[in-house]
This record gives C-alpha cells, sequence and structure tokens, in this order.
C-alpha cells in the first residue's frame, strides 16, 4: 500500500508510532505462542519453500484502480500457521522481505523501498498476531487431517487474518493522508475482496491435500493462486485503462474553458464521498463517479449559448454507445434535473457537487453551501446536509474527500 504521502515529520513520526505498537503486539503475542505451543520438528524444506513462497508474492503485487500497490501473502501466511511453528514462520517471511526491500533498493526507487519497508513491518506484526490461533488450533491436527471438519477452523482463521490485514492497511492509509478508516476499508475491499477470498479458498486446499502431497500441497495451491490474482491483475489494468480513457474525455471537455480545469475531478472526488456516505451501491458509486468526470463532454465543440441548457442531453447521447458506461448516460442527463420519478438519485448527487464546486468557485465555500442549502429540496437537500459534512474537515477547512476509487 502506498505509505508516506505526506512529508510533514508529525505524520511521519504517527506513522513510526503505529508501526512500533503493531509490532510490539505483534512480537508479545508471538512470544507467548512460541512459550506454550508445542511446535512441529524443523522442516529445512518447509521453510525454503515458505520463503520461495513469501517472496513471490510479495513481489508480484496488486496494483489497485487509485495506483496503490498491495502485497497480499495471506494463502502463504494462512498454510504456515497453520502447518508450521511460530519461528518458522517468521523466520521464512523476514527473509522474504528483506529481499523484497533490496529488490525495490536495485530498482533505485526511493520511495517504493520506504513503502516497502512499512509494509513489511506491519506484514509481520499481523502475522505475529495471527499466531494465536496456534493456541487453538493444533497444526498436527491439520497435517493428519480427517474429514472436512477442520477446514471450517481453516476458513474462519482466513477470514479473521484477511479482516485483520485490511484494517491494518485502512489504518496505515489514512494516517498517510488517505480516507478515514472505515472509508479506507471500503476502499479496499471493493477491489481486494475476491482475491482475499482466492487466498483463503486456496489455503484450504492446501491443508485438505497436504495429508497426501506434503509440501507439494503449497506449491500447487500457491501456482492456482497466482494464476487467479495474475488474471484478477489483468482486469485491474483493463478497469485503469477505462479510468485514463474517462478522464482524457473529461479533460478534453475542459480545453476549450481554462477556468474549469480539475472541475471534473473535485466534482466525482466529492461525488463519490457524498454517495458512499448516503448509501449508494458499490455499482451506483461506479456509475457516479464515471457519470461526474464526464458530466460536461457535450460541451465538447458546442460553442452555442445554449449549450449550459443542451449539453447534458449531448453528453448522454456521446456515452450511450459505449458498453461499460451503461447506466452513466441517464445520469449525466439528468444531473441538472430537480426532484423527479425519472431522475437517478446518483445524478442528484452529481448534480449538487457540480453547482457546489462552481459556486465556491465564485462565492466561496461557506456561502455556496448556504446557497445551496436554501435552493435545494427534497434528496437534493439531503445530498447538501452530507456534502457540508465532506467539506467542513481540517478544522473547518472546507476540501474534498480524497475517497475517488
Amino acid at each position: 500500500m502506498t505509505l508516506f504521502r505526506s512529508s510533514s515529520e508529525p505524520r511521519r513520526a504517527i506513522q513510526r508510532l503505529y508501526l512500533l505498537l503493531l509490532t510490539a503486539a505483534g512480537v508479545g503475542v508471538a512470544a507467548w505462542v512460541f512459550a506454550h505451543v508445542e511446535r512441529p520438528p524443523f522442516d529445512v524444506v518447509y521453510l525454503l519453500g515458505l520463503t520461495l513462497s513469501f517472496i513471490i508474492g510479495r513481489v508480484l503485487s496488486i496494483q489497485l484502480p487509485q495506483g496503490d500497490r498491495v502485497r497480499i501473502t495471506l494463502m502463504v501466511g494462512l498454510v504456515g500457521l497453520l502447518l508450521r511453528g511460530v519461528d518458522e514462520l517468521m523466520a521464512a517471511l523476514l527473509v522474504a522481505c528483506m529481499i523484497d526491500v533490496v529488490y525495490r533498493y536495485l530498482q533505485d526507487d526511493g520511495d517504493a523501498v520506504r513503502q516497502s519497508i512499512a509494509d513489511a513491518i506491519r506484514s509481520m506484526a499481523v502475522l505475529a498476531v495471527m499466531s494465536f490461533v496456534q493456541l487453538y488450533i493444533d497444526p498436527t491436527d491439520i497435517m493428519t487431517l480427517a474429514g472436512d471438519g477442520p477446514l471450517v477452523g481453516v476458513v474462519v482463521t482466513g477470514v479473521i487474518f484477511a479482516a485483520l490485514d485490511v484494517l491494518t492497511l485502512a489504518v496505515q492509509q489514512w494516517l498517510s493522508g488517505g480516507a478515514p478508516v472505515a472509508e479506507g476499508i471500503v476502499l479496499l475491499m471493493r477491489p481486494l475482496g475476491s482475491v482475499y477470498m482466492v487466498h483463503i479458498a486456496m489455503a484450504a486446499v492446501a491443508a485438505r491435500v497436504h495429508p497426501s502431497l506434503g509440501s507439494w500441497g503449497l506449491a500447487t495451491a500457491l501456482l492456482l493462486t497466482l494464476i487467479l490474482q495474475n488474471s484478477f491483475n489483468l482486469y485491474l489494468r483493463i478497469r485503469r485503462g477505462y479510468t485514463q480513457t474517462i478522464e482524457a474525455l473529461a479533460h478534453a471537455a475542459e480545453l476549450d474553458r481554462p477556468e474549469d480545469t480539475g472541475h471534473s475531478r473535485r466534482v466525482a472526488d466529492l461525488a463519490v464521498s457524498v454517495g458512499r456516505q448516503m448509501g449508494l451501491t458499490s455499482d451506483e458509486l461506479e456509475k457516479v463517479g464515471y457519470a461526474a468526470l464526464l458530466h460536461d463532454i457535450g460541451r465538447i465543440g458546442y460553442e452555442q449559448p445554449e449549450a449550459d441548457v443542451e449539453h447534458p442531453d449531448r453528453g448522454a447521447e456521446i456515452v450511450s454507445g459505449i458498453p461499460f458506461l451503461e447506466g452513466v448516460g441517464p445520469l449525466i442527463r439528468h444531473h441538472g434535473s430537480t426532484e423527479g420519478s425519472d431522475v437517478p438519485r446518483g445524478a442528484m448527487v452529481v448534480g449538487v457537487c457540480c453547482r457546489y464546486d462552481r459556486l465556491r468557485k465564485s462565492h466561496g465555500a461557506r456561502a455556496a453551501l448556504d446557497v445551496l442549502a436554501a435552493d435545494e429540496h427534497g434528496y437534493r437537500r439531503s445530498v447538501v446536509d452530507v456534502l457540508e459534512r465532506t467539506v467542513a474537515k481540517d478544522g473547518g477547512r472546507f476540501v474534498p474527500a480524497k475517497s475517488m476509487s
């Protein structure tokens, strides 16, 4: 995950304190488990296998739609927790993290090195905290797995592991200047939920076949996980291509009006943040983001005086033939409309955020909100209330939330 976005020393100090506290918790739990749990015999083959698996998982990171990179090694960590001692497991992850840091260093990317170090500390702390499951699940029971009953424990452990991983990532992102923790969890789970499910399922497979395949079970599960994760990476790359194309179109719509530069992006950031707080579904939020970016596309090459009135219809017509923008056209067409049975609520969110950004430029943030509160009614008035809470942050400064995904 992208870390240390802010150059503020106080913020960096808080981030370091967070990692220190997380590390202390992990060391404490791992030490307790080490002292109270009988470990399987040391196995060099498994140690090398776990190390190699961790290295592959960390090097082959996933790039999220918003540009952040995240490393998911949940499947390997979960299998290690179920089958090996905590000392063997932590040693394997430590070596893998060191190799990952060296790899980033050789690429001569200072930011990537700092991010890799911070993520390595967080990953090791999370894995150490998760070692508490060995107090309840004996690795020898998994090694001699009979029937499917113990697999329930594998799945439950995987869900807890994934939840802790996402939570610590969201906190780390928030401390780096990102979205609030609750919002950050949503932003992470939208693209990564299916990846975590794949890791948990493959860990269950590795545990199930271990009595017959041994360490080859981990290798097989890792291969399947990497194939599925690579397919997911290709999907995200396509989605990023869609987003970049849309942003290029939004920029093209602003070329003839320099005073509007950045308007569409600001509206999109606000609309997604407001829509999320108003309970819009993930599918609705995606359409809201696209519609906000493209709400002025109908102005391209259209300089007539009636452009302000007609550009929503032209914009809706332009996107109507694009398959991945299905459902976005009505939001563009109605973003200037008031209440009506045929007006999607996403369109009203985009419309209110659009009005706010334009009024803010001419009237100031506070006066813009006052005008909206006086003019809007019904659902759009509810949007204004949420909008005010969204932009009123950092001691009363009115800035958009960084929540566009």
